[in-house]
């Protein structure tokens, strides 16, 4: 009698040890993520480049580029000889570069930042308190004060803000 207790008392924990076992370990074979739609129209279409043309000239092309040299060349004399006139009709004719407008993205601020930003905000006449480069109740309100003034939104410290203070970011 008492060895079958001690069996069935072996039993259930080799029993109970395997299945603390089973729960415990990573499955062998992981679930794999479905492919979102997006992803498996861009795998559809894939976008390729169209290969670059390659045209070889003839010998009657390279023949006639030799001898329009000295025309080339005289035409360049008579650009250097209108330079300034040049310069001015390129200057018109060219559009101008249009600048991103990120003013609105948010510095993030070190304490070398904000040293400067309150050294900016003394010498544009508003009190951070101490220039010590930690953001208080103070620098906040002078910031604050100095957005109000200069119509830049109130709010956090952005990168119009910092322009407009003078400060390299």
């Amino acid at each position: 009698m008492k060895f079958m207790r001690i069996k069935a008392l072996v039993s259930c924990t080799i029993l109970l040890f395997l299945t603390a076992l089973m729960f415990g370990c990573k499955p062998i074979f992981e679930k794999k993520p479905l492919p979102s739609k997006e992803s498996q129209e861009q795998a559809a279409a894939p976008v390729t480049a169209p290969p670059p043309a390659t045209v070889e000239p003839s010998e009657t092309e390279e023949i006639q580029t030799i001898q329009s040299l000295p025309a080339i060349t005289e035409t360049l004399d008579l650009v250097d000889a209108d330079s300034e006139a040049a310069s001015e009709d390129l200057s018109s004719s060219v559009a101008p570069v249009q600048e991103i407008d990120d003013g609105d993205d948010v510095v993030k601020t070190t304490p070398t930042i904000m040293k400067k930003v309150q050294q900016a905000l003394v010498d544009a006449g508003f009190n951070p308190g101490p220039v010590d480069g930690v953001s208080g109740a103070k620098t906040v309100a002078a910031i604050e004060s100095f957005q109000k003034n200069n119509d830049i939104p109130v709010g956090k410290l952005n990168k119009r803000t910092l322009r407009a203070l003078g400060v390299d970011f």
